[in-house]
């Protein structure tokens, strides 16, 4: 796989909020732009969750900038707030677009393979 992300979650559930920090590693020789990655927060019974003071339940982590071969680049996703307790953050897919302007999504089932959480 052309990428590895580590994420490090940091939560308080008493408060119902999280945040992530995200590194995002090229491991191509290639340039890779439009980078993102597509989360929600679900309950125990699978539901998304919508943040307090959002509309929509997605959270995104992207990255503008151009990602080099061999480079390390930090998103932040958060704080964010719920109104009830929260049991999972789940990455429903990540999507970059190389330099020949090749979009990729890596869907749900290839996730393991490019995502580390610490």
């Amino acid at each position: 796989m052309p990428i590895l992300v580590s994420i490090q979650p940091r939560h308080n559930k008493e408060k119902k909020e999280f945040q992530l920090f995200i590194k995002t590693e090229n491991l191509t020789k290639i340039n890779i732009s439009k980078f993102q990655i597509l989360f929600f927060a679900s309950d125990p019974n699978r539901q998304f969750l919508i943040p307090e003071e959002r509309k929509t339940p997605e959270l995104i982590c992207s990255i503008s900038k151009t990602i080099s071969p061999n480079s390390i680049y930090k998103c932040h996703v958060g704080p964010f707030v719920y109104n009830q307790l929260w049991s999972s953050i789940d990455i429903h897919s990540i999507s970059f677009t190389t330099e020949d302007q090749v979009r990729h999504v890596i869907s749900e089932e290839d996730l393991d393979d490019v995502v580390l959480w610490l």
